[in-house]
């Protein structure tokens, strides 16, 4: 079945006048100013739906700004016939052109993403707005509230305020934060996104020494100054959940035990925040030797089991998110030759910070 037509190359815009045929192989156009083609039938796309007594405008996949225009109606009701997707019905090989787009569109999203969380989350967690890392903070400690009550006294507040700024003087470059304690049923201290630190009752109560308390302080400081807790989390929940989180669409945890299981750093993070106590602890005068020995009593339960009782019977949480290594413990130093060591606490304050929960 033959008709004339008119044919647009794309390049100019004049017509040409063109003779389509309906063929064995597909409609094939020809004129005297336009070079024999066959379109195939299952590349042809309808430009313009065909409706009685309007021209039928078609263009085609190997020539995507060519266009056919057709206005003998029989014509174009032949060629439906044969193509019945031009009239806007299912076209399998360009739904399935389209379906492998979308596929490789969304296989090369993934690879972004799993780069990004894989490789980028710290890079990352130094580019979260403020209010999404407050608002990150504040759902990750609403968990917390669920679990235990805040401990706060006026006393035990001065007291933990006094320690964080002698553990941060001299350094502006420490991101501001907020030490709180939590009467919660683990022994642990954990920094939050958004410049929070939460130590809980059983590790106050567990720590010997004030100078141990410091130590502690110190390493969770590290955490926050190096925002190891938001980079967790964007590698941990994933880029899409955390847009849901900062949004207020979504929670982060439902439970302590999920916190938990989020919030266990890598070697290098640990490592990372063990070399700013160190430092911190030297500049403050405060003997590491504190830290250390909290983390020999931690590596040494691990190793009975803590069976022996009494509060590291909770010590296992700590273990799972800061795991205390042998190399971890080693790299604590004293404090260097001419460096005296003050108290890190008064034996007043350090009785107003155990009683802090009372």
């Amino acid at each position: 079945m033959r008709t004339d037509a008119r044919f647009f190359d794309g390049e100019i815009a004049r017509d040409h006048m063109a003779v389509a045929e309906i063929t064995a192989q597909g409609l094939q156009i020809e004129g005297l100013d336009v070079a024999q083609r066959i379109w195939s039938l299952s590349g042809l796309t309808a430009v313009t739906p065909p409706q009685p007594g309007y021209p039928f405008r078609l263009s085609h996949e190997s020539e995507p700004g060519a266009r056919l225009v057709i206005t003998q109606e029989a014509f174009a009701r032949e060629l439906v016939a044969r193509a019945p997707h031009l009239a806007g019905g299912f076209n399998p090989r360009r739904a399935g052109r389209i379906a492998a787009i979308v596929a490789a569109s969304a296989l090369a999203t993934a690879g972004v993403l799993y780069v990004l969380l894989s490789y980028a989350p710290q890079t990352l967690a130094f580019v979260l707005p403020d209010s999404w890392r407050d608002s990150l903070g504040n759902q990750v400690e609403a968990t917390l509230a669920n679990d235990g009550k805040l401990c706060a006294t006026s006393a035990g507040n001065d007291t933990l305020r006094r320690l964080a700024a002698r553990m941060t003087e001299g350094n502006p470059e420490i991101p501001s934060f907020e030490v709180k304690i939590y009467d919660l049923k683990i022994l642990n201290a954990f920094a939050l996104p958004g410049g929070r630190i939460v130590m809980t009752r059983k590790l106050i109560d567990a720590a010997r020494t004030p100078d141990e308390v410091a130590g502690v302080l110190a390493h969770e400081i590290g955490h926050v100054y190096h925002r190891h807790s938001e980079a967790q989390l964007i590698r941990a929940m994933g880029i899409e959940l955390l847009l849901r989180i900062a949004s207020g669409g979504g929670d982060t945890v439902s439970s302590l035990a999920g916190l938990l299981a989020i919030l266990q750093y890598s070697r290098d993070a640990e490592r990372e925040a063990d070399s700013f106590a160190q430092t911190a602890l030297v500049h403050a005068a405060i003997d590491p030797m504190g830290f250390k020995r909290f983390f020999e009593e931690l590596k040494k339960l691990e190793g009975s089991g803590g069976s022996g009782g009494g509060l590291f019977d909770a010590m296992g949480d700590m273990m799972s998110t800061h795991p205390v290594t042998d190399e971890r413990i080693e790299a604590i130093k004293p404090l260097p030759e001419g460096v005296a060591a003050r108290p890190a606490l008064s034996d007043t304050d350090w009785q107003s910070l155990r009683k802090i929960c009372d």
